[in-house]
């Protein structure tokens, strides 16, 4: 969704409507399907594993991060509104690829008659596409720069990378230092 969006300078408002094709476990579990229906979210264990929301969100706000898993954001109406226009669907061939293979296929339709699709095998982080190192700490610095400063989380990514050279406590010592609550200025524009 994040790739069609900013490739073609999409908006939520140009959008007419959002079809997402998934795989049968993805649907039930995401999408609608056997776990139930995904259409008024409204807290985080409702918006973080409902494909509708998550689609939505990603169209409004061009990320998907922890701000986007916040109540108020989830039960903003833009993002209300929005996921209403999304639909979720198994799709067979994605299916019989499962579990070696996790795919989705989006199709944006426009209010201006274009129609954009991408299909998708796999995801950053997968088993088929491991998330680099570099690209693991962008992400920490990301998500963790709210609770701890730079000199903490740059003692931690140090920690991790020589962990198996020095004992787990020296690891445990620097989480105790995170704050629990935001307390520092989150400028990171998020992964892109």
């Amino acid at each position: 969704m994040l790739d069609l969006r900013r490739r073609n300078s999409l908006t939520a408002a140009d959008v007419k409507d959002v079809r997402c094709d998934v795989f049968q476990g993805a649907f039930d579990f995401a999408g609608g399907g056997g776990f139930g229906a995904k259409d008024h979210p409204q807290v985080k264990e409702q918006g973080d594993y409902n494909l509708k929301y998550l689609i939505a969100a990603a169209l409004l706000d061009d990320q998907l991060g922890p701000a986007q898993l916040e109540e108020a954001r989830i039960q903003a109406p833009d993002a209300q509104v929005l996921l209403r226009r999304v639909e979720i669907r198994p799709d067979e061939r994605f299916s019989a690829r499962y579990p070696h293979e996790l795919s989705a296929r989006v199709t944006i339709r426009t209010k201006g008659q274009h129609v954009f699709v991408k299909e998708q095998n796999g995801y950053e982080g997968g088993l088929t596409n491991p998330m680099s190192w570099e690209r693991t700490v962008e992400k920490f610095h990301w998500l963790t720069e709210a609770f701890a400063d730079e000199e903490l989380r740059s003692r931690l990514i140090a920690a991790v990378e020589q962990l198996d050279k020095s004992g787990i406590s020296d690891l445990t010592d620097l989480l105790a230092q995170v704050r629990p609550t935001a307390v520092f200025p989150a400028t990171h524009p998020g992964i892109q």
